[in-house]
């Protein structure tokens, strides 16, 4: 037995090869996909669909839905589930859904089944909302166990997700939980390329797939063994990650690469003003006809963000020509 934070682990904590590393999910990009939204913002399942089809044109191995893009906490518990369902029944791409909406350990499982039952390959758990701010470690990782034994095999993943505040795995952590056998997916926001490195080394022969968040990170830890990106930057261009996923992995880095990563760093800050709804105005450029709205109090675009954007979308389908990328529009 070993102990993290004055806790032991039960004997259901114990390393497992529940899952092998023949199961691990496909590498490469994996959006954070968002939610249209109609005009009385419900959600918009039409608008979903091509939204679904865009990503997977774009070249992405898996969609990562009912996320902070998605606007997870701005949905109630059935808008969850249905949403989830949906993007399972309307793709082929294996899919992941956050399942933690709460503290209390019971509820979760509850909701991490009921998630699990829309046929997600695993159910995302949020160690920020598992447990309060002000609680250490041994607090996160009794609410793991918790859940851990109380959810069959069910496969789980990890999302540092930065809302409601930053909480992250560490390395010792990370390696406990990768023990278990039951993680297969683990959103990284550290935005340390070297702690992304040593997570990844960690969990080199297991299950886990480490999938880093920020975006100006991800050619270094893809060339380090990541398993891939799930960032926000993939609403915007998404073929530009499927394209370092493609080729950013060879021996030497080449010129092309080395534009398209320069690419995604001269624009981090760009995609990140009024997000999601400049995600949105950005999709309508490339043709997804979509309502730019959001549940989100958000200030509505001015003629500078547009105008910021536009010219994005110039620089984008030069790029796209110039290095043979398919940018995917519907016109």
């Amino acid at each position: 037995m070993t102990t993290l934070g004055g806790i032991w682990l039960s004997r259901g904590f114990e390393k497992s090869s529940l899952y092998s590393i023949e199961n691990k999910l496909p590498g490469g990009f994996w959006p954070v996909m968002m939610t249209p939204f109609n005009e009385d913002l419900s959600i918009d399942y039409q608008g979903l669909k091509r939204l679904i089809r865009w990503y997977e044109d774009s070249g992405a191995k898996g969609l990562f839905a009912n996320c902070g893009s998605s606007e997870m906490y701005d949905l109630s518990n059935q808008e969850r589930i249905d949403l989830t369902k949906f993007v399972v029944e309307n793709t082929k791409l294996p899919v992941v859904s956050t399942g933690t909406f709460s503290e209390n350990i019971i509820e979760n499982v509850d909701f991490v089944k009921k998630i699990h039952d829309t046929g997600v390959q695993a159910v995302v758990l949020i160690p920020s909302i598992m447990v309060k701010k002000e609680e250490n470690d041994s607090a996160l990782l009794k609410s793991f166990e918790g859940i851990l034994n109380q959810t069959g095999n069910i496969p789980l993943g990890i999302y540092e997700c930065p809302s409601p505040y930053s909480r992250l795995i560490g390395p010792e952590m990370l390696d406990q939980l990768q023990k278990t056998g039951r993680f297969l997916y683990f959103k990284d926001t550290t935005c340390d390329e070297d702690l992304v490195v040593q997570k990844i080394e960690i969990t080199s022969n297991s299950a886990l797939g480490i999938y880093n968040a920020h975006s100006p990170d991800v050619l270094h830890s893809i060339r380090h063994g990541g398993a891939g990106m799930s960032c926000i930057a993939g609403n915007f261009y998404p073929e530009l990650f499927s394209y370092l996923w493609q080729y950013g992995r060879d021996k030497e880095i080449s010129e092309s690469v080395k534009k398209v990563n320069d690419f995604v760093l001269a624009n981090k800050f760009v995609i990140g003003k009024k997000y999601s709804i400049g995600a949105k105005y950005f999709m309508n450029l490339r043709g997804l006809d979509l309502n730019v709205n959001s549940r989100k109090k958000i200030l509505p675009l001015d003629s500078t963000d547009k105008a910021r954007l536009e010219l994005l979308w110039k620089e984008l389908s030069v790029l796209g020509e110039e290095l043979n990328i398919d940018v995917v529009t519907y016109r």
